[in-house]
């Protein structure tokens, strides 16, 4: 080859030897930015599992507080029932001695024996419900009426003023329709939540009791005119024996939380004050059809 040749042919080389470094620099800008998709969806992935790990882990740390809880809860509701029974049959006694040969000592006697009666019919359900937390998968479904439920609830607490309501105000509204749950495990989550919101205000104060359908939920919404629930202890509030009160057991809203879930459902502390300026607390469950 000539001189002139060669001359000719190293513009070739060169601008060849330019377009294969062009490709290659093309191919590894495209394999760095595949690889930092990749590194992109792998920390993604690895973020979620660990998220995921987190929940398991709470939960499992949930279950083990509950087992304790619920062992203990045996226990003593094993133990109440025992001298319960016993009142409850002599009060049954009374009751007959009053009413079924002639021999009545009176109306306040006769009503004294029924209310007797049925405060341990009502402590009774109380204590079913506490074994919750040592047999948590026993649900009895039953077809409730919103408004009869409603009006239950409203009768019990009032069979126990003033002590119960502590003079507050409480008032209900129900949408009419009918629901399948628990009754008396959501008796008992509806009764602690309104304890609650009694407990939270004081004398003279007023308390809402709503029950309406809401997008394939029932929905239990209780709002008081206390000071409500502060931002920093809501997280902990569902905790077993977790309170802000001296005398408070700290396993009402633990339970209410225990029967929302037993149902597929939740219990909700909205970060909005109530209407009343308190606090503003939703329990809600699937709305089952009746078949």
């Amino acid at each position: 080859m000539t001189r002139a040749a060669r001359t000719r042919r190293e513009p070739d080389d060169v601008q060849q030897a330019m377009r294969a470094f062009s490709a290659i620099s093309e191919s590894l800008l495209s394999s760095y930015e595949e690889l930092g998709e990749r590194a992109a969806r792998v920390e993604n992935e690895l973020r979620r599992a660990n998220e995921e790990i987190e929940r398991k882990n709470e939960r499992i740390h949930e279950l083990d507080k509950m087992a304790a809880l619920g062992t203990m809860a045996a226990g003593i509701a094993h133990e109440i029932r025992n001298p319960l029974n016993a009142i409850k049959g002599f009060a049954a006694l009374l009751l007959r001695e009053v009413t079924g040969d002639g021999r009545a000592a009176g109306a306040k006697t006769e009503r004294w024996a029924a209310r007797i009666c049925e405060g341990v019919c009502e402590v009774d359900a109380i204590i079913e419900s506490m074994l919750t937390f040592a047999e948590p998968e026993r649900l009895r479904l039953e077809a409730i009426g919103s408004r009869s439920f409603i009006g239950d609830v409203l009768a019990a607490l009032e069979s126990g003023a003033p002590a119960e309501l502590g003079g507050c105000e409480v008032t209900t509204e129900a949408e009419p329709f009918d629901f399948v749950g628990d009754r008396i495990k959501l008796r008992q989550a509806l009764r602690n939540l309104v304890a609650n919101a009694v407990e939270a205000q004081p004398a003279g104060g007023r308390v809402r009791v709503d029950l309406r359908r809401d997008a394939g939920e029932v929905v239990f919404h209780v709002t008081d005119a206390g000071p409500g629930i502060p931002a920093s202890i809501r997280p902990r509030v569902t905790e077993p024996f977790f309170t802000t009160r001296a005398q408070g057991t700290g396993l009402g809203l633990s339970l209410v939380h225990t029967i929302a879930r037993l149902h597929g459902g939740r219990l909700e502390i909205s970060t909005e004050p109530a209407p009343q300026g308190g606090a503003s607390v939703f329990l809600r469950i699937p709305l089952i059809p009746l078949s």
